[in-house]
């Protein structure tokens, strides 16, 4: 007896579940089920690059989610220090785990969100060949007093100084977009315990400053579900200097999110197949060579 592949006997076990057994599908409301078709009609082929493989979501039910819907599914897992993909050796392990063709032969895109800033020194160069693509946002930033990555998105962090705070901020966001990385998601977010000064820390100039590093390193700039950030503001501007979008959800488990927020930016922006990006791989960047050894000093 020829045995299935395991893929595809997973498949057919998630197809074979009750509706309601299946929250990691988009729900086919009117309301989505036109805001999609509008969007095919202006030719635009979406796919959410920023799909984690955790809290019950798997390779499995985000390769069903594209085949019931025909918006496209790339998969990712975070790399880093004290991340779930924290050496060389367990990304090798996603990858291959990841990579495997689907029951109709295709594959889905595979890469990682990367945590530390020196993430690109330390990846094995032959692992990060076999990635599609790679996501970075700005979400870390600093030290706590303990030593540790300070992650603003955590209800403890507090910023005495905002418009000082904002240098800084700054200058990161600029930093991260000329590492190898091919999204910035989440572009212009800030803390909790800023996210009222917006429009006063992000101003037009800043806004531009990230924009045209994004242009010019050819990182798209996402549109996250779910996501307040970036503002209208941010994405008008963002258009008009060139820029390209990708589309994300960033789920915290297998539940698909409400994909609004992706169907009002295609529509305030009118945005057309040529807006949107393909993520690609850049390359990483060449180690300088070490220098020459200093010559023996002659004797006396």
């Amino acid at each position: 007896m020829r045995l299935l592949p395991p893929l595809l006997v997973a498949c057919l076990s998630i197809s074979m579940l009750r509706a309601e057994e299946q929250p990691f599908l988009y729900p086919q409301g009117d309301s989505f089920t036109r805001d999609l078709a509008d969007a095919r009609l202006k030719g635009l082929a979406l796919t959410d690059y920023h799909i984690h493989i955790r809290g019950g979501m798997t390779l499995e039910k985000a390769a069903l989610r594209q085949e019931r819907s025909g918006i496209g599914s790339a998969v990712l897992e975070n790399f880093g220090r004290e991340w779930p993909l924290s050496d060389n050796a367990k990304l090798k392990d996603f990858i291959d785990a990841h990579s495997r063709p689907l029951p109709n032969g295709q594959r889905l895109p595979v890469g990682i969100q990367v945590n530390d800033r020196d993430w690109f020194t330390r990846i094995d160069p032959a692992q990060f060949k076999r990635l599609d693509f790679i996501l970075a946002d700005t979400m870390i930033l600093g030290v706590t007093a303990e030593g540790k990555p300070r992650r603003l998105w955590l209800p403890d962090v507090t910023i005495a100084d905002p418009e000082a705070w904002m240098l800084a901020y700054l200058a990161h966001n600029l930093r991260v977009l000329d590492e190898p990385i091919s999204i910035l998601a989440n572009p212009t977010y800030l803390p909790p315990c800023i996210a009222h000064l917006h429009d006063q820390l992000w101003t037009e100039a800043r806004m531009r400053q990230v924009i045209a590093k994004a242009v010019a390193n050819g990182v798209a700039l996402e549109i996250q579900a779910g996501s307040d950030f970036p503002k209208p503001a941010f994405l008008k501007l963002a258009k008009s200097m060139g820029a390209r979008f990708a589309f994300g959800s960033n789920n915290f488990d297998d539940t698909a999110k409400d994909l609004a927020r992706w169907f009002q930016a295609i529509a305030l922006l009118d945005l057309k197949p040529a807006n949107l990006a393909t993520p690609k791989l850049a390359a990483l960047p060449v180690a300088a060579p070490a220098p020459p050894p200093l010559a023996p000093c002659a004797a006396d």
